[in-house]
């Protein structure tokens, strides 16, 4: 059959036939393992915690983080440190080896430089897509920086 914009052999009743419905799941297999004996009465166990990979320290006390980033920079403040990244090159700078850390508004952002024990000044600037952006980074750090960086 041959329509007036030269295709052939079309089908003239839209898309067919709707697919038929999806099968159930079938039913998961049998245990391999009996199932264990009940508890003994009496408080129950804590959960055991899953183990940690080998070379992986155990995490620090939960505290606030602070977050900025652009296409190309990026500044992370947590419970670790500071770190910094920009473009293919990154720096952590754990609190034990910072003496403190400054930051100060751009027109387009955010600069935040990290100051060490040993001396070097290490510094990231991150622009904000919006204007709303930067006031939220700047109303969030000076928090996350008081917390961590009190008492020193």
């Amino acid at each position: 059959m041959t329509h007036g914009d030269g295709q052939q052999n079309v089908p003239t009743g839209g898309f067919g036939a709707p697919p038929p419905p999806f099968a159930p799941a079938p039913p998961p297999h049998p245990p391999a393992v009996p199932p264990a004996p009940p508890a003994p009465p009496g408080p129950p166990a804590a959960p055991a915690a899953p183990p940690m990979p080998p070379g992986v320290p155990p995490a620090q006390a939960a505290g606030p983080e602070f977050i900025a980033a652009d296409e190309y920079n990026g500044v992370v403040v947590d419970a670790e440190g500071v770190h910094f990244e920009q473009g293919p090159h990154a720096i952590d700078l754990p609190w034990a080896q910072l003496r403190t850390v400054q930051f100060q508004p751009l027109p387009q952002g955010l600069s935040v430089a990290a100051v060490t024990a040993q001396g070097p000044v290490y510094e990231c600037r991150v622009r904000a897509r919006r204007k709303s952006q930067a006031t939220q980074w700047l109303t969030d750090l000076p928090g996350v920086l008081h917390h961590y960086l009190q008492g020193r």
